[in-house]
């Protein structure tokens, strides 16, 4: 099974934050798309692994399969 897509929020009970998350499964699935989210934070790209989209809360739910639609092409 392959991992395909990961949408996160950087707030995340534990000791793991969603930019923790993003970077380790960027390390190890490069190929997937990933999409970090936040309702208080804002991101920069240098903050952000490559080829990872911030996008704010709150959001249309279409704004997230369209940037699924343009990272996977």
């Amino acid at each position: 099974m392959s991992i395909r897509v990961v949408l996160t929020d950087i707030q995340l009970p534990g000791t793991m934050d969603g930019l923790k998350l993003a970077h380790y499964v960027r390390d190890r699935y490069p190929p997937t798309v990933l999409i970090v989210t936040s309702g208080t934070a804002s991101l920069g790209p240098e903050e952000l692994p490559l080829k990872t989209s911030f996008i704010a809360k709150p959001f249309d739910p279409a704004r997230i399969l369209q940037q699924i639609g343009q990272m996977t092409r």
